[in-house]
């Protein structure tokens, strides 16, 4: 009878173990699971932080662009303000520039064309020879001398706009005559 009792402790032992093993085999089953969760989790985040880091330089890059927009095309607006002061300076005799008006009126021009400077305005620089790109021709002058399709005179000045042109160079070009 101890023998039988002892058999069964034995027996129960094993199926206590059996069964502790096999609880173990589960457990480790689900940490193994929940361990390749956890690694698609961290995956899943590391891809959307770097979407999301991503999203941020997008978004920061087009506020940079249409900021530089909304202040070119406000820049585009007082081109024309600054080619009437020019046109304005031009016309004066030698008595009104002594006067404090016209001292006054050159100051708010010097200091509107500092300003947009500042934003990025560039008067455009004139060569010699005719560029489609940044002159506009207003007029042909028949020349002998002079090399075909060169400068031969500014009508008005033109502008850039963080290197695009606002306002082509207004000028009259040379060109052979015809016979």
């Amino acid at each position: 009878m101890i023998e039988n009792v002892k058999e069964d402790a034995n027996k129960e032992k094993k199926e206590k173990e059996k069964h502790l093993e096999k609880i173990i085999d589960e457990q480790s089953k689900k940490i193994e699971e929940l361990e390749n969760q956890l690694k698609e989790f961290e995956n899943y985040a590391r891809i959307l932080k770097s979407q999301f880091e991503n999203y941020k330089k997008d978004v920061a890059r087009e506020k940079e662009q249409i900021s530089i927009s909304t202040i070119g095309r406000i820049v585009e607006k007082l081109v024309p303000i600054i080619d009437d002061f020019k046109r304005a300076f031009k016309n004066i005799d030698d008595e009104t520039k002594k006067t404090q008006f016209f001292k006054g009126m050159e100051i708010i021009y010097k200091n509107l064309f500092k300003i947009l400077e500042g934003l990025g305005l560039q008067e455009i620089k004139v060569g010699d020879k005719f560029d489609p790109f940044e002159h506009e021709a207003v007029e042909r002058v028949e020349d002998e001398e002079k090399e075909e399709y060169s400068i031969v005179e500014i009508v008005e000045d033109g502008y850039k706009f963080n290197g695009r042109v606002l306002k082509p160079v207004k000028v009259k070009v040379s060109i052979k005559p015809r016979r």
